[in-house]
């Protein structure tokens, strides 16, 4: 590892399924395109904050407290060590009444982690609204991204009541959520109510277990974390241009974010392939980094640099330059519908 390249280390760290990399790579892809067309000061440091909370809630919150509620429903269904993070299917000759506590820990540990995850995750666009409108009393969207010229004064206390209402309201909706399990778990100790919610159990355990490490797939963030962060930014959309503006945004960055890489990626690498003479990609596969750093020496060089300019500029588009399009696209639409709006103001 010490002999590689820096855009060799840089692009082997992205190009992976944990969660340092995928922060690195939406934070490093999406905030930076971002940042380089915001309108103001305001909207960057909105842009900023919400990028890295996102980033952060997305891919460390779930390990982190996955790990937490494992020793506790480990401990309440007295499983041994691991067993709650070993994948049902891996599991032999257990018995009825083990399977069916390790399946309720299981469940347990899978909607107690999102009931607390989901609620934070859906304040930070509201959070973000609050915090600016406190710093400077900007309450319009259309004031934020510097369109509207008049400001209004800043009124911090309010920002105050308005943020303290918001933390009521989730925490109240979390507190909600665990209770609601607490008594689906205490309710399917008996025989016969586990039978009746034991599909249900047994369906969401199979589909967003942890892995081992406490971490979920990206398709398990996207079915639950995307779509509550979604609403989020259009239950925290100050008027109808920013509305708008999550519209396009959302239309075009989710379908990209699960299936843009790999509309691209292929004729990408096919074309490396044919200018470095080899064969990353074979067989309608793409070798990862691990697997070009177990090959010959006499060739490992050269599929490194085709890998890295493949890969590279897969990211460059599908992160990169998407996300800066996106940017540009709702600069001028919105300014453009702004203007011919508000002629008489102009």
């Amino acid at each position: 590892m010490n002999d590689l390249s820096i855009p060799t280390r840089i692009l082997k760290g992205i190009n992976t399924s944990s969660s340092i990399g995928m922060f690195a790579r939406d934070t490093g892809g999406c905030l930076l395109s971002k940042l380089a067309v915001s309108r103001s000061k305001d909207e960057a440091k909105e842009i900023g904050f919400a990028e890295l909370s996102e980033s952060a809630l997305f891919y460390f919150s779930a390990p982190f407290v996955a790990k937490a509620t494992s020793k506790i429903f480990s401990k309440k269904y007295n499983l041994e060590k691991d067993m709650i993070s070993t994948p049902v299917k891996e599991m032999a000759n257990i018995g009825a009444e083990k399977l069916k506590n390790i399946k309720l820990a299981k469940f347990g540990q899978i909607m107690s982690t999102f009931g607390v995850i989901l609620p934070i995750v859906f304040a930070i666009a509201p959070v973000r609204n609050i915090l600016t409108y406190a710093k400077n009393g900007k309450e319009d969207f259309t004031d934020v991204v510097g369109l509207k010229k008049e400001n209004t004064k800043a009124q911090q206390e309010l920002a105050k009541q308005k943020a303290k209402k918001l933390i009521a309201k989730l925490s109240t909706v979390s507190v909600t959520s665990i209770a609601i399990l607490a008594g689906i778990l205490a309710a399917a100790k008996n025989d016969k109510i586990y039978e009746l919610v034991n599909p249900f159990i047994s369906k969401m355990v199979k589909t967003f277990d942890f892995t081992k490490t406490g971490d979920l797939k990206l398709a398990h963030y996207g079915a639950f974390i995307y779509p509550v962060s979604i609403a989020s930014y259009f239950y925290a959309s100050r008027d109808k241009y920013e509305k708008q503006e999550n519209a396009r945004r959302f239309s075009v960055t989710v379908p990209l974010m699960f299936f843009g890489e790999k509309v691209i990626e292929k004729p990408i690498h096919k074309g490396f392939d044919k200018l470095f003479n080899t064969k990353v990609m074979e067989n309608g596969l793409i070798k990862s980094y691990d697997e070009i750093l177990k090959l010959p020496e006499s060739i490992r060089n050269q599929y490194l640099k085709s890998k890295n300019w493949s890969y590279g500029l897969t990211f460059l588009i599908n992160t990169v330059l998407i996300g800066a399009a996106v940017g540009v696209l709702n600069r001028i639409a919105t300014k453009k519908r702004y203007n011919k709006e508000n002629k008489e103001n102009l």
